[in-house]
């Protein structure tokens, strides 16, 4: 017997029915500062929930997964894109807003930025739920986790570049020099640079810094660090050197060269080792439970401060190491969580477990190939397999999805007056 198997991708799941019947249908809108694929997973996680918490039906959330604007019969939602395009940030919040949004998702750190600033002279402004942001604060986003803007709230990414600069030391303990480029634009970019200095340091490496502002410094740069003498690239969490990892991947497999990049799953773009905050659908999951218990009126984001994931996630690229003549020692290969390999991405447990039950390669890069296209597009996957087989998959993937009870992770973001005169005398004490 022959069965499908469909991937849930919603971390919170709600029986209950969250809105009646209103007139006026809040609008929703979903911006982004470029296409990248964990923005994808993040926005699924959202999406997901709101089918979850029954603000879509399932044909709506259909349309939504296609990327789709909707006129819904409880919300509605609407897409838009800078296509990384720094200009082109605060006229996509200035279009949501004159479309009149109720609620602004927002990725990544520029974007979260224009939105706060935009919003923040208004009489009543829309919420502002961001994700996929690196230190808020830093970034004039926030002051503290409950000092911030009362409509704004959301999920800060934390790169612990402490932990990624020993994991080029697992691969080549005889290290000694390496290089990083980042955005002078971005306060990811510089603060990155600035920490990976201190990490690297720490471990007595030299590291040769370039600062870049546009995509076309990304190849004089890199060739610039080569030339003196780099023995691996270490690049931070901003969003032009993650568009420019390509450029970046061809010069070092010219050279022989391994590129370490520090945002989760970063090995799509070309990295050969990712290693970065990554669980994105949790991040999803909590901004819809939030947006969910908005129009519910059960969660006050006045009152919510802004969370954290700091979880390290190691994604190893074989494909592009094979190209750079590198291969990966055991002690890295002990750390990662995710591979990619001819082409396909996969959890390094997954493969070993479909190992487990025997299965040739070529049924087995079937099988991942499509849970991969499943987990991004919110679809089934579309390789039959017998019902032992599929029980034991069903297992094995539910096994690895993260089991944290939203609620009560929100519960924890919950901010006491207590708490947020604590963090304000902290802050005026360091003034």
């Amino acid at each position: 017997m022959f069965k499908r198997l469909l991937i849930l991708l919603c971390a919170f799941l709600l029986a209950q029915s969250v809105m009646g019947q209103a007139e006026d249908k809040p609008t929703i809108a979903m911006l982004r500062f470029g296409s990248f694929f964990s923005f994808t997973y993040v926005e699924n996680a959202v999406l997901d929930t709101l089918l979850a918490n029954a603000l879509v039906t399932e044909a709506e959330h259909a349309t939504l997964h296609a990327r789709e604007n909707l006129e819904g019969e409880r919300i509605n939602v609407y897409w838009n894109d800078a296509n990384f395009d720094f200009t082109a940030v605060n006229t996509i919040i200035e279009d949501a807003l004159d479309r009149g949004a109720d609620a602004l998702i927002v990725l990544s750190t520029p974007t979260a930025q224009a939105a706060v600033n935009i919003t923040s002279d208004m009489d009543d402004p829309p919420i502002v739920l961001f994700t996929s942001v690196f230190n808020p604060y830093e970034a004039g986003i926030a002051q503290a986790p409950c000092v911030k803007p009362s409509h704004v709230a959301g999920i800060e990414s934390v790169t612990l570049y402490e932990d990624i600069v020993p994991l080029l030391l697992l691969q080549d303990p005889d290290l000694k020099m390496i290089g990083t480029i980042y955005s002078s634009a971005e306060t990811s970019g510089r603060l990155g640079a600035e920490a990976i200095i201190a990490a690297a340091e720490a471990h007595g490496l030299t590291v040769e810094v370039a600062a870049i502002a546009n995509l076309p410094d990304m190849t004089v740069a890199a060739n610039a660090l080569v030339d003196k003498g780099v023995e691996a690239f270490l690049l931070p969490s901003d969003l032009l050197t993650m568009s420019g990892l390509p450029v970046i991947t061809q010069i070092a497999i010219e050279n022989g060269l391994p590129v370490y990049h520090s945002t989760s799953n970063t090995i799509n773009l070309g990295a050969t080792v990712s290693a970065g905050a990554g669980h994105n659908s949790l991040q999803g999951s909590l901004i819809g439970a939030m947006l969910a218990g908005h129009f519910r009126g059960e969660l006050d984001i006045a009152s919510t401060g802004i969370g954290m994931i700091d979880l390290l996630s190691v994604g190893l690229n074989l494909d592009v190491a094979a190209e750079q003549g590198i291969e990966f020692t055991d002690s890295l290969m002990e750390r990662s969580h995710l591979l990619l390999k001819d082409g396909g991405m996969s959890g390094r447990a997954l493969v070993a477990f479909l190992e487990s039950l025997g299965m040739d390669e070529e049924t087995m890069n079937l099988v991942l190939k499509a849970i991969a296209e499943a987990q991004t597009g919110g679809g089934e996957i579309n390789v039959d397999l017998p019902e032992n087989v599929l029980a034991a998959l069903s297992a094995a993937i539910a096994s690895q999805r993260r089991t944290e009870d939203v609620g009560a992770i929100l519960d924890s973001l919950h901010c006491t007056p207590e708490m947020i005169a604590e963090q304000q005398a902290a802050l005026d004490a360091s003034e």
